[in-house]
C-alpha cells in the first residue's frame, strides 16, 4: 500500500533502535498496520538480528519451537551446512 510507506519509513526511523517499541507503535497505530508491521518487522528484524529480537515476542508465537526447526534448516539450506551448524 503506498499510503503506508511514509508510516513505514517513520516507525523504522523513529524506532529503530528498539525492535519491540516498533511493532507496539505500529500495532496500535491502526489502518494498514498488519500489512507495514510485516515489512517493518523483516526490516527491523534483519537490522537487529535474532539477538535483537526479545525472546518473549519468538516464544509466545503459535508453533514456535516447529517456527524455529524450519527456519534453522531454512538458514543451513542457505548456508549449505547443517541444521546443527546453523544452530550455533
Amino acid at each position: 500500500m503506498p499510503s503506508s510507506y511514509p508510516s513505514l519509513i517513520h516507525f523504522a526511523s523513529k524506532y529503530g533502535h528498539d525492535f519491540e517499541a516498533a511493532v507496539l507503535a505500529n500495532a496500535n497505530c491502526g489502518g494498514e498496520n498488519v500489512h507495514r508491521g510485516c515489512v517493518l518487522g523483516a526490516l527491523l528484524g534483519a537490522a537487529a538480528g535474532e539477538s535483537g529480537i526479545p525472546g518473549h515476542l519468538k516464544e509466545g508465537l503459535k508453533d514456535s519451537e516447529a517456527l524455529r526447526v524450519e527456519i534453522e534448516a531454512f538458514a543451513a539450506a542457505l548456508s549449505g551446512g547443517s541444521q546443527a551448524e546453523a544452530s550455533l
